[in-house]
């Protein structure tokens, strides 16, 4: 029940509208890749940076798909408590998907692969202590900025306050989905803007999921054949952006033509000069938000490890996976939701 409260609370803490950057800083902030540096050399100089700063160092080892990550970087980014104590030390994240391979192998005997994974470090990179991100107490700003704070010192993190408290957990967890659906209230679940007319238009597109499920997001591959509820595909293909590893979706050939792609609870993807030929009648653009999306019956899953935040500069970029010929393609359409194409 604790492991589901806290998953649960990690998907609804309050968040920025869908694909909006998280803020860096000195306290707060990524390890990116730059040039022909490795890891252990930008992190040696990040740690010499924070030594003549007398500025403590927590890393956390992170990815764009794991939602107690996005929990913790918002809290730093958010809360006065946290970034208070944040003022005099810092929290780097270290991308395991950015840095596949040398993030495994920077500290011997800790297992990164769980994640968030936190790690103190010293000036000179040796680990300190270690725990998990639930260890923080993710349902309360409070217990996530004392337990960074002990971090920080190389202390172990305290228990949660409210741990063997189912009410408090429960009233907790109501309060951070009031505060989510706040946050989201007014977002616009589609959003284009396009350059170019008929068979050169190309456009920004950006779908935002205001709700928590992960779900498929129908898209018309030409402008002029807008979707219907009954299709008849010819054949089907998963394909993958190759700007990120965990980047795929599926485009459907046939009577009409379209995309699905998937969208994580409370995130958003963001198109950048998507083609989009044709000409809408009346000049909208209908995009279906579905609950199932089936191939010859069987429900498409959708990838374990989906980034709530994925922005796609080239989308003409990618490589395949599975194909398909004709198929027996059925959905559930949740919403319908439209958007002026000029």
């Amino acid at each position: 029940m604790l492991n589901r409260l806290l998953l649960i609370a990690a998907l609804l803490l309050p968040s920025l509208p869908a694909l909006a950057a998280h803020k860096e800083t000195r306290h707060a902030h990524y390890l990116h890749r730059k040039g022909p540096q490795s890891l252990r050399d930008l992190l040696h100089a990040e740690l010499s940076d924070a030594r003549a700063k007398h500025e403590p160092v927590v890393l956390m080892f992170t990815a764009d798909w794991c939602s107690p990550c996005k929990a913790i970087k918002e809290f730093a980014e958010a809360s006065g408590a946290v970034r208070k104590v944040l003022e005099h030390g810092r929290l780097v994240y270290i991308d395991v998907d950015e840095w596949r391979g040398p993030a495994q192998q920077l500290f011997q005997g800790i297992d990164v692969s769980k994640l968030p994974t936190l790690v103190s470090v010293d000036f000179d990179g040796r680990a300190q202590r270690n725990c998990y991100g639930t260890d923080l107490g993710l349902m309360s700003e409070d217990s996530v900025a004392t337990n960074l704070d002990r971090l920080l010192k190389g202390q172990a993190p305290d228990k949660p306050y409210y741990a063997d408290k189912p009410d408090v957990e429960k009233q907790l967890v109501l309060h951070q989905a009031q505060a989510q659906a706040l946050k989201l209230k007014g977002v616009p679940t589609l959003e284009v803007m396009a350059t170019g007319a008929g068979a050169a238009r190309k456009v920004k597109l950006t779908i935002h999921n205001t709700d928590g499920p992960r779900r498929w997001f129908l898209v018309p591959a030409n402008a002029a054949q807008p979707l219907t509820e009954t299709v008849k595909v010819t054949a089907w293909k998963a394909l993958r952006w190759t700007e990120h590893v965990r980047a795929d979706y599926l485009q459907f050939d046939g009577t009409p033509p379209f995309f699905a792609i998937p969208v994580a609870g409370y995130g958003g993807v963001e198109l950048d000069a998507w083609p989009l030929p044709g000409t809408p009648a009346g000049g909208q653009l209908v995009v279906y938000e579905l609950d199932r999306l089936s191939i010859d019956a069987q429900d498409q899953q959708f990838q374990q490890k989906l980034p709530y935040e994925l922005k796609i500069e080239h989308p003409e970029q990618v490589s395949p996976g599975r194909t398909g010929g004709a198929a027996k393609v059925e959905f559930k359409v949740h919403a319908k939701h439209t958007v002026k194409l000029k």
